[in-house]
């Protein structure tokens, strides 16, 4: 009888033994689960993250509306500016018909270099399009297209422009623009990495700066991120071409061409509208 309550007794020693490894274990695979899929990162593991290449913008597009066929913006912080873009796609251009929207600024093409060949032309409307915006009050930015696939082509670039605009008041920036064929023909800078064109377009912009203009790039917000390593444009303001209701482009930017089919009295055909967002300034 005593034998057999001692088998008994150890019989329940050892399931109670049993018990507490079984306890422990779960909770030991408890915490294991709890440091592999929690989603606070461990005290001792260093998380890379990933910083984005520009400031973001702070615009609030609910308070962008309609004058006309033009956007506008207001808010406690920005105001903004109506703006066209033009070359020698628009032909000659009445310049008074066109002063009656009380368009403030037109960015005006100064030349090109060749898609293909690489030759760098003037654009055949530039003096009869500064004199004529200046003319009738409109401020004057200037863009040139480029074609480079050098940064010593980009600084040939930006002396050709810097002749040729040294004769008026530039009260707008200077832009650098790259874009690929309009035709299904490849262009000469199809090849370029996004760091060849980086560095192509900040030689361009140096020199543009370093000459007394104020320097700016332009793209779309498509193609911004495919083209350039953004994070090294940071110094440079930015102009963005986005035919949505609002720009897609969170990053921030100070000029949005926001539509390539607009009609306005004295231009013959589509022509490029623009706003400019201004940031308002506080008195003391």
């Amino acid at each position: 009888m005593a034998k057999r309550r001692r088998g008994r007794r150890k019989r329940r020693i050892n399931i109670a033994g049993l018990l507490i490894i079984l306890i422990i274990f779960l909770v030991s695979a408890g915490t294991l689960l709890r440091i592999v899929f929690r989603e606070e990162p461990r005290e001792d593991y260093a998380y890379a993250v990933e910083e984005p290449p520009l400031p973001y913008h702070d615009y609030e597009w609910t308070n962008l509306s309609k004058d006309g066929s033009f956007f506008v913006y207001e808010d406690d912080n920005y105001t903004s500016l109506k703006g066209i873009d033009v070359s020698v796609h628009n032909e000659e251009i009445d310049w008074e018909k066109v002063s009656s929207y009380d368009i403030d600024f037109a960015m005006i093409r100064v030349g090109y270099r060749g898609y293909t060949e690489g030759k760098l032309y003037s654009d055949a409307w530039f003096t009869h399009n500064i004199k004529g915006a200046k003319e009738n009050g409109i401020k004057t930015g200037i863009y040139f297209f480029s074609q480079a696939i050098t940064q010593e082509e980009a600084l040939e670039e930006a002396e050709f422009v810097i002749r040729n605009i040294k004769d008026y008041d530039i009260d707008y920036p200077v832009v650098f623009d790259m874009e690929p064929p309009e035709t299904d023909d490849i262009g000469r800078t199809e090849s370029l990495t996004r760091n060849e064109r980086t560095r192509i377009a900040i030689t361009f912009l140096k020199r543009i700066e370093d000459a007394g203009y104020q320097p700016m790039i332009y793209d779309s917000t498509l193609l911004y991120e495919e083209d350039y390593e953004l994070k090294y444009l940071d110094p440079y303001p930015f102009w963005v071409a986005d035919y949505h209701s609002y720009p897609q482009f969170n990053y921030r930017f100070d000029i949005w061409q926001y539509t390539n089919a607009a009609h306005l009295d004295g231009i013959e055909g589509n022509v490029d509208l623009n706003i400019q967002l201004v940031k308002k300034t506080t008195g003391n």
